[in-house]
């Protein structure tokens, strides 16, 4: 039950009673408030403060963010920087977190700590951003700038600065948030193979979150280059198959609730791509993964035009119905570069290249910028001056992004 709101002030004998809104309505007015308002309004009173932080609250307002998503999508974009020269040696700068709204030419600083270096990708789910470094593991929340380190684990054999496959992901059977990580054992010097398994950190439980190793049968291990996705209580990674014959063409699924895995094979247009010895790309580079519209969605470059002038890229999602799952091609893209699909909007698809977001419009397939990285600008805190936002920038994180009040440690049953 919520907190009640209202005030028990006595009013003076000789003024009328002013009127009071009724709590009902008072809480509707509130999910719909942004995150940096409702944490002022903690420190209103211990009544408001204890309605803010309870978990019913909290669900409504995440599910009204996600509605407020779905028409008007926002990003978090964490450059990737070049800016420390220290006797002549160039070294990765700190890892800033931007957020930007579509058709808003300005971004705003939500996060920049000397924290998160080293980190290669991020995971987002329910305004929670898993960021993995080379030493250490982060879940943190950018609207409430909490952040939640951790702890170590002793059961990998490889040194800590190699990236491990991770994802993670909200359990809907007990609402709490899992983070899912390889472990790497011993290597069979015959065939190459490095025995592989999997630990699973608990976050929101009544206990200190532990890591512990999966029993499970883990048959394939994940590629690490690309980063997992979460959607519909399961984890998806991208299968590693290097030293295997025949070659495993298709994802790992990681059950959020019964913590057991499968193999889903890749659609059939695409099982042949990679085999041609002369590639020198590589073979996880021809798809990667997405949530689109709340489906997971898998982008492939099947075939090129003559010259090179157009790539014909291809978007499949998943459509799966209890143990039976089937990919479904749902857009084709007529582009010259490599993209990747990272939001659905009405009649549109959001795309990531390499140095810029661009629309693509379904129907007349034109392309438009959306936002060019290296003209970004934002605002300091506290300051009306817009600034750029990077320098010596070589690369660019970004995922979909919606801002919540879940706290880090949070049991969102």
């Amino acid at each position: 039950m919520y907190a009640m709101m209202t005030s028990n002030n006595k009013q003076k004998r000789n003024k009328a009673p002013s009127p009071e809104l009724p709590d009902e309505l008072v809480l509707e007015v509130m999910t719909r408030l942004p995150v940096k308002s409702l944490m002022r309004f903690k420190c209103v009173s211990k009544a408001w403060r204890t309605t803010i932080s309870d978990p019913s609250f909290v669900r409504s307002h995440l599910k009204i963010s996600a509605c407020r998503w779905e028409q008007n999508p926002s990003f978090l974009i964490a450059p990737h920087t070049l800016d420390r020269d220290i006797q002549g040696t160039i070294f990765p700068g700190n890892i800033g977190f931007y957020q930007w709204q579509q058709g808003v030419s300005e971004a705003r600083l939500v996060h920049d700590r000397d924290l998160f270096r080293l980190a290669r990708f991020f995971s987002h789910c329910d305004g929670l951003v898993l960021v993995p470094t080379g030493t250490k593991v982060f879940l943190f929340n950018p609207a409430t700038r909490d952040v939640l380190t951790l702890p170590e684990s002793s059961r990998n054999k490889v040194p800590s600065f190699i990236h491990h496959p991770i994802g993670f992901g909200r359990d809907p059977r007990t609402g709490m948030y899992k983070v899912v990580r390889s472990l790497f054992g011993s290597t069979d010097c015959k065939t190459g193979i490095v025995s592989m398994g999997m630990e699973v950190c608990t976050v929101g439980g009544p206990a200190p979150p532990q890591w512990r190793e999966i029993a499970g049968d883990q048959p394939y291990a994940p590629v690490s280059s690309v980063p997992a996705q979460s959607v519909k209580g399961g984890v998806y990674w991208i299968v590693d198959d290097t030293n295997f014959e025949p070659r495993p063409r298709g994802l790992l699924r990681f059950d959020l609730v019964d913590e057991a895995f499968n193999f889903i094979s890749l659609p059939s247009d695409l099982s042949d791509l990679g085999d041609d010895d002369n590639d020198d790309d590589g073979d996880n580079e021809h798809f990667n993964l997405s949530v689109l519209h709340g489906e997971l969605s898998l982008t492939g470059y099947r075939v090129k035009e003559p010259n090179d002038v157009h790539r014909l890229v291809v978007v499949w999602v998943l459509m799966e119905d209890g143990a039976s799952s089937v990919w479904e091609p749902r857009y084709t893209l007529y582009v010259m570069d490599p993209c990747h699909p990272i939001a659905f909007l009405p009649g549109t698809l959001m795309l990531r290249f390499n140095r810029k977001l661009c629309l693509y419009d379904l129907q007349s397939r034109e392309l438009t910028n959306a936002c060019e990285f290296i003209r970004m600008r934002y605002r300091r805190h506290g300051s009306a001056e817009l600034v750029p936002a990077w320098k010596h920038v070589y690369f660019c994180n970004v995922i979909p992004y919606m801002e919540s009040l879940v706290p880090v440690g949070a049991h969102m049953a």
